[in-house]
């Protein structure tokens, strides 16, 4: 009798161990099913998120046609699969003529949820460019002039000869707006050969640094050249079998011929040091990291930003604008033209120039 009372004693504890293990083995399924639930959830939303990030990422380094954005309305700028369940859409807004918003929404296709992603971006535009420092010449130190030698302010407005009038009409409302509040108009100040001169151009520092173009700083400008010379150039258009060769470091367009292949070719050109430009002809950006001499009849229409002196002598042009960090001497037959067209036609076709910069979250500004 008691034999069996003892294997009664054994069979419980063994049964009660047997639920004890149940029951933690249920425990423990309850947690892996809750961890894995939560780890999925986790790794959808991380998933959603890198969805939207790189939403934003392809629409800031693709987003064309800025110009054609309505301000302050939202526009849908893409939306693509990103294996394996994601997706992602963004959508962007025009805040000023250079500052663009830009949401992007990453989303699963079989989980509801998304996650958004917002970014402020910076892109240049000539007009902008051109209204947020219009002078002719701005320089670090007094321009030095012989007797004849001048910055000419009377065509400002006009469109550079020979170029046609349509070379700048698409920029014709925007300049009516600018001048209307009080810049020069043709044939004012003609008298004043310091007329448009504005010396307000800091140093470089130690290290000489390229004028900036908004948030475009001297790394910046030169990543976006499409040229680079050094020493002493002439430029002049270059065609090789009835096409423009942009390869070529000596060709800056053809400014002066309309029919020319080369017409359109606005190149950024760079000079990593000083530079002689010894006549010849060209247009587009001219970007010098040292001192810049124009000779002989050297014709350039466009933007000049030079980190160090300008010397220009003989009956050398610039048409356009011009920053120089340095001082800047112009010779007694050598002229800077100011032409509103020639520079914005320059920063228009920078191609490069005109990527989406993006505006770190520490600049935006505070809502609360």
């Amino acid at each position: 009798m008691l034999a069996v009372r003892r294997k009664g004693y054994v069979l419980v504890g063994v049964l009660l161990i047997l639920l004890a293990v149940t029951g933690v083995a249920h425990s423990l399924l309850v947690m892996t099913r809750s961890e894995f639930f939560a780890s999925r959830a986790r790794w959808d939303r991380l998933t959603r998120r890198l969805a939207a990030e790189m939403g934003l990422k392809v629409a800031s380094r693709t987003l064309t046609g800025t110009d054609s954005l309505s301000w302050g309305e939202w526009v849908p700028s893409g939306s693509a699969a990103v294996p394996p369940r994601a997706r992602y859409e963004t959508r962007v807004v025009r805040l000023s003529r250079e500052v663009f918003l830009i949401l992007a929404e990453g989303s699963l296709e079989t989980e509801p949820g998304r996650d958004r992603q917002v970014g402020i971006f910076w892109a240049m535009d000539p007009v902008a460019r051109y209204a947020d420092a219009w002078a002719i010449l701005e320089s670090g130190r007094p321009a030095q002039m012989d007797a004849g030698g001048a910055v000419d302010p009377t065509r400002l407005r006009d469109t550079p000869a020979p170029w046609p009038e349509t070379s700048c009409s698409r920029f014709s409302p925007d300049l009516d707006t600018l001048f209307h509040s009080g810049l020069p108009r043709q044939g004012e100040l003609h008298e004043d050969p310091r007329a448009g001169i504005r010396e307000t151009m800091g140093s470089g520092g130690r290290e000489p640094l390229l004028p900036s173009l908004g948030l475009l700083g001297h790394d910046a400008l030169i990543k976006g050249s499409d040229l680079h010379v050094s020493g002493s150039v002439s430029p002049g258009p270059v065609q090789r079998l009835g096409r423009c060769a942009t390869s070529s470091p000596s060709n800056w367009g053809a400014p002066l011929d309309a029919a020319h292949p080369c017409a359109e070719y606005k190149p950024v050109v760079t000079s990593e040091g000083s530079l002689v430009v010894n006549g010849g002809r060209g247009q587009g950006i001219l970007l010098i990291t040292g001192d810049a001499t124009f000779r002989s009849a050297a014709h350039f229409y466009g933007l000049v930003l030079v980190a160090g002196d300008l010397e220009m002598t003989g009956e050398s042009v610039i048409e356009g604008l011009v920053r120089v960090r340095g001082s800047v001497f112009l010779g007694a037959r050598s002229r800077i033209v100011g032409s509103a067209c020639a520079a914005m036609s320059a920063l228009d076709a920078a191609e490069r120039l005109r990527e989406l910069v993006p505006i770190p979250q520490s600049a935006w500004p505070d809502t609360h």
